[in-house]
């Protein structure tokens, strides 16, 4: 079983190793399709997705649904682990569902405490979360930018081209994790297909040819 000293390790933040963090670290085992209770997470608003996958189900104030998977070495939450720290809505302006979506191991991280820690190494800690979680905030930007300036298609397309194989699973939870309406994702899949421009194998879509797909995409530039 992996101990609390080789996830920080793993994670970087070797200068919490033998501290009070340390101690307040919780490693769990959960099954697919566990609901990770809104006041556990509370708690715990950071953790470290030691094996398996999780969705968040992000409900907006407007009532759309955003959904984000994630998967092995993630650390969702962490972007919010140092802010609004003390309030009832203390790290999220929305609500959020945390589900199992295979069977997991987790590492809950309360990086909230660091601030009321002492220890040696205090301030590099928090230069790394401060570090980590700007890279999260601007990839999760530049996905939603993305979304929003595209059509369902074009977005498609780019995100492909950009990542190459897309290996997250089903078509319905492709459609999750991109965003995209389930019958929108099946027919485009269809037609870019049928079209020999993508291949899809059981888990897998990946471009089939470069030089189709560049002519399929001229009518974008239209």
């Amino acid at each position: 079983m992996t101990t609390k000293a080789e996830i920080l390790y793993k994670i970087n933040f070797e200068e919490l190793i033998g501290t009070e963090f340390e101690d307040l670290m919780s490693i769990e085992n959960l099954a697919k399709g566990t609901s990770i209770f809104y006041e556990r997470f509370e708690q715990f608003n950071t953790y470290l997705l030691i094996e398996g996958k999780t969705q968040h189900i992000i409900y907006t104030p407007e009532g759309g649904e955003f959904y984000r998977n994630f998967f092995e070495g993630d650390i969702p939450g962490l972007s919010f682990s140092l802010s609004n720290r003390k309030g009832p809505e203390r790290f999220r302006p929305f609500d959020v569902d945390v589900i199992v979506k295979e069977d997991s191991t987790i590492a809950y991280l309360p990086l909230e405490k660091i601030l009321d820690l002492e220890f040696k190494g205090k301030s590099a800690v928090l230069e790394k979360i401060i570090t980590i979680g700007v890279e999260d905030h601007f990839k999760e930007f530049n996905h939603l930018l993305l979304k929003s300036i595209y059509s369902d298609e074009e977005f498609f397309i780019k995100y492909l081209e950009n990542h190459k194989v897309l290996n997250i699973g089903t078509s319905k939870e492709i459609s999750e994790h991109l965003n995209i309406n389930l019958r929108t994702l099946q027919r485009l899949l269809k037609n870019l297909i049928g079209e020999e421009i993508i291949e899809k194998t059981e888990n897998k879509i990946f471009i089939k040819n470069q030089i189709k797909l560049n002519k399929y995409k001229e009518k974008f530039e239209k």
